[in-house]
């Protein structure tokens, strides 16, 4: 919610607005296209990455969902948006919807939704994707203003049933012509399954991991080369899903560096996990005011200093089956990935030591 300090009485203040999005709207603005093509649903509003699967989907009763989509592990994910108070009966109906999208499981899936296409599904879910087992498991998500207690009660007794529910509210805000809107986690009760830990674990053997640096600037990749740095966003708070992407991480992992629109510009080595840092605001390493302050150490092996030198994402998809990541962290197919590091390392050559 977006406070405004009352100048006479010092007191925070709720701001008032007579403005609320439709729900087609909030529809439109929950959804994203990475590179201009496939459709994903925005990682800062539902903390996780989701892949759109379809909007305004037609159930087997012949009603409508709002939002069906997969998450990094393949497990179904229905978004029901209110555009108002969230009260009993809209999760009843978004469990009605996921009674009938669970009978479709594995390529049984893919087949019902064929927009659901291998190379999506492999740049958010990784090399470990496993097309037989896609959509095993099903989960809610709820947007709305607020939510009935009734609603927390369900989603308590349902979590206790292997069903995931989180609730997100958001909050309108209208300023002269500009509109705001603020999201906040109301709820959240992910089954523990739905999660797998392989990616967490400290006993996996080191990976090959595409790393998104976030913003494709030159200056900015240039500080994370200068600094040894891979960053993480979100919510850059403790604990967030930044956190957690850049703590799964163990020595040896190899890292490729992501610019969005341009390809690969680097790969390096994670050397000791516990490098990792949430910067505090202002730190001499916040260099983008605020964003991103979730910091790792890499030891980077090759890297380019110009963007448009890096290797596009089209052609690592027709030379070494990899697809460019949806989202912040996705593993690597292990051979295809030494492959793709040393053509990284014959393109840009060693990269210069630092004592950053």
């Amino acid at each position: 919610m977006l406070l405004k300090i009352n100048p006479r009485t010092q007191a925070l203040e709720a701001v008032a607005s007579d403005w609320t999005p439709k729900e087609l709207a909030l529809e439109r603005y929950l959804i994203t296209h990475e590179e201009g093509t496939v459709p994903i649903l925005s990682d800062t509003v539902f903390r996780e990455p989701l892949l759109l699967v379809r909007n305004q989907v037609q159930t087997g009763a012949g009603k409508r969902a709002d939002i069906l989509a997969l998450d990094r592990h393949g497990n179904g994910v229905v978004i029901e948006l209110k555009r108002n108070a969230g009260r009993l009966g809209v999760e009843t109906q978004a469990l009605q919807y996921i009674a009938d999208f669970s009978q479709y499981r594995g390529r049984h899936f893919l087949r019902k939704f064929p927009e659901v296409t291998e190379a999506n599904l492999r740049s958010i879910l990784g090399s470990e994707i496993d097309l037989d087992k896609i959509n095993q498991r099903s989960r809610v998500i709820l947007v709305a203003q607020s939510f009935d207690d009734g609603i927390y009660a369900l989603g308590e007794w349902l979590s206790t049933k292997g069903v995931g529910f989180r609730c997100i509210a958001y909050h309108p805000v209208q300023i002269g012509k500009d509109q705001f809107l603020s999201f906040s986690v109301a709820f959240d009760r992910s089954v523990d399954a739905l999660y797998p830990l392989s990616f967490g674990t400290t006993l996996r053997e080191p990976g090959i991991f595409w790393h998104n640096i976030a913003h494709a600037d030159p200056a900015w990749w240039n500080h994370l080369v200068t600094h040894q740095q891979i960053p993480a966003c979100f919510q850059n708070a403790p604990g967030d899903q930044g956190e957690k992407i850049l703590t799964r991480y163990i020595a040896g992992d190899r890292i490729v560096a992501y610019a969005k629109g341009y390809g690969a510009v680097g790969w390096g080595e994670v050397v000791d996990p516990r490098t990792y840092r949430l910067l505090s605001p202002g730190d001499e390493d916040d260099v983008l005011g605020g964003e991103c302050r979730h910091r790792l150490k890499v030891r980077w092996k090759a890297v380019t200093t110009d963007l448009a030198q890096a290797l596009p994402a089209e052609t690592i998809r027709k030379d070494f089956d990899i697809y460019h990541p949806l989202s912040t962290s996705v593993s690597i197919d292990p051979d295809s990935g030494r492959r793709l590091l040393d053509a990284l390392s014959q393109r840009f050559g060693k990269a210069k030591a630092t004592t950053a």
